[in-house]
């Protein structure tokens, strides 16, 4: 490997210890206790490498929920494989949404907090429009009898995206909410959103 490689490799390590040390302090502290010096303080490097890698506590959440929305992709790309029934599909990737929200919540938490602020959130997160892509070809597959318009999409993803981000919230409020009631709740509303997009 030569010197410009290595170069590049420590580069990327540096990269992701500084990212790394942020979600340990945003889990732990919460977000609002993010600090590149406190980044700095935990992996014992000076503030100004951790400034010559991002500019500000903003660049730093940007980075982690642009990596959010990958991890999130992989998710539902696993519960995906091997499934080729359209409304088995649409349950699966409802599924892993609600899982990597769950496994997830602090990321996810961020994710969809950082993007207030941006106003076009999948020019800032290109995951995310793979992500609403995934559900385009879901919707679509489910009723292939009608093309599916700009505006019918959009509806169902929100609606899909809708319900299940607020099953999240309250877990989140409601913590004596059990796997097996989420579960049961999850199934019995992706039935009546399957059966909404199957008819619209």
């Amino acid at each position: 490997m030569g010197s410009k490689e290595r170069v590049e490799r420590l580069k990327a390590e540096v990269h992701q210890h500084i990212l790394d040390a942020a979600m340990d302090i945003i889990k732990n502290e919460g977000c609002q206790s993010l600090s590149l010096r406190k980044i700095a303080d935990s992996i014992d490097y000076s503030a100004p490498i951790i400034y010559s890698y991002f500019l500000n506590k903003e660049a730093v959440l940007i980075e982690l929920s642009k990596k959010g929305f990958v991890l999130l992709i992989d998710c539902v790309q696993q519960h995906l494989s091997g499934i080729t029934d359209p409304r088995e599909r649409m349950e699966a990737m409802l599924m892993a949404y609600l899982q990597f929200a769950t496994d997830e919540d602090q990321l996810y938490q961020l994710m969809y907090t950082v993007g207030t602020g941006i106003d076009d959130v999948t020019k800032a997160f290109p995951a995310l429009a793979t992500f609403i892509g995934l559900f385009k070809t879901a919707i679509q597959d489910l009723n292939k009898s009608k093309p599916l318009t700009d505006e019918a999409f959009r509806c169902n993803y929100l609606i899909c995206i809708s319900f299940v981000h607020g099953l999240v919230a309250l877990n989140r409020y409601h913590k004596d909410i059990d796997p097996a009631t989420n579960s049961m709740v999850l199934k019995k509303g992706i039935s009546g959103i399957i059966s909404t997009i199957e008819h619209s």
